[in-house]
């Protein structure tokens, strides 16, 4: 293409026929400009390491699931695609299954990735080490999110087929591969995606700090708190939840306070309300500008899962919502408590967690014993 460039150390325009593989690796850095039909380049000196992580690192916009391992009772493709709305299904849903120590990932509706913006020489049919990142749109609170990623892997300039039909377009070694789990999905990714479901940082110089900060949460492999601690973004802080002794057993208060720390690092502390004395049914709310969580919380002093609803819980729960959260703490007063939630999967009429827990429900009659 033909831009003009205007460098800064330079008072002069200058109409100069590039492709972008000839300048991303050196040492300068870009913002861009539509003036006249053109495109206005200003670049600077940057450190030429940033520059060159560009090529090696892709995002890919799939279908929102909990596990991706085709689990398709207990875990449907979510999205606003046409085919995944009309089967239930897509190529996307074994994205992170892991196969005798590989895994393959499928971009939807990609006939051949191109592969020079990753790198790779013209005419080339694979790329090596490339950090695949996939992204989904959350179904009820909005907003694209990563939910996992590739370290390490391959991509391929055309769709193959694995010996059960399953098409992919990128390979990598299960160690090298994460996923993060449902409830913990943070990262945002705004203005990235277009129509296509690859969105290349290579074609996109002026995201180079999305691409950091992106980095530091790979680095720290999507681990909310030390990704907080290594962001240099300011994260505004709510009040500290502050339970009262008096009126609840100690297992139960670390419970809450649990809950309220897991939901208040995720959406907010001061998003996050304690609403018990309320009697709603349910202990905890986050309160979001696009829908509300409500949350009933259960403790455990041990490691086995017990758990006791009152009547007006239980009414609450058994209509299994898909805002509803149960978060049941097991080892509550340990120093590393196991912290489950569960939610309402209407396929199989299923209570699930992130780690792939069901619960058995069992009603039983109550009586209440006072002095006549």
């Amino acid at each position: 293409m033909i831009v003009n460039i205007h460098h800064e150390s330079k008072p002069f325009l200058k109409s100069y026929k590039f492709n972008w593989r000839q300048v991303i690796g050196r040492n300068i850095t870009f913002s861009t400009k539509l003036v006249n039909g053109k495109t206005l380049i200003k670049w600077n000196k940057v450190n030429p390491v940033e520059i060159n992580n560009f090529k090696g690192i892709i995002l890919c916009r799939i279908a929102w699931m909990k596990y991706y391992e085709g689990r398709a009772n207990i875990d449907i493709p979510i999205s606003g695609a046409k085919y995944i709305l009309r089967n239930k299904k897509g190529g996307e849903i074994y994205n992170f299954k892991n196969r005798n120590g590989k895994v393959y990932g499928y971009f939807p509706f990609i006939n051949s990735p191109e592969l020079q913006n990753l790198g790779a020489e013209r005419n080339a049919n694979v790329v090596k080490n490339v950090t695949v990142v996939f992204c989904a749109k959350h179904p009820k609170e909005g907003g694209i999110r990563v939910v996992g990623w590739y370290k390490k892997a391959s991509v391929y300039s055309y769709s193959s087929q694995k010996g059960d039909n399953q098409a992919y377009h990128t390979m990598a070694n299960s160690r090298n591969v994460t996923r993060i789990c449902e409830n913990d999905r943070i990262f945002f990714l705004t203005d990235v995606f277009g129509r296509s479901s690859l969105f290349y940082f290579s074609k996109h110089p002026e995201k180079n700090k999305l691409l950091s900060d992106l980095e530091t949460y790979i680095a720290c492999k999507g681990n909310i708190e030390k990704y907080k601690s290594k962001s240099n973004r300011k994260s505004k802080k709510g009040r500290a939840y502050q339970p009262d002794p008096l009126k609840r057993l100690l297992v139960e208060q670390k419970a809450i306070e649990s809950a309220f720390k897991y939901y208040g690092e995720r959406y907010g502390y001061e998003n996050v309300h304690n609403v018990d004395k309320e009697n709603k049914g349910w202990d905890l709310e986050v309160r979001l500008k696009s829908a509300n969580i409500n949350i009933e919380v259960k403790g455990n002093s041990g490691n086995e899962l017990f758990v006791q609803l009152t009547p007006n819980e239980y009414s609450f729960f058994k209509r299994g919502l898909s805002n509803y959260h149960l978060f049941v703490v097991n080892n509550t007063l340990e120093k590393k408590p196991t912290l489950r939630i569960f939610q309402y999967q209407k396929k199989g009429k299923l209570w699930i967690s992130d780690d792939k827990s069901v619960l058995k429900v069992e009603k039983v009659n109550s009586a209440r014993i006072t002095l006549i």
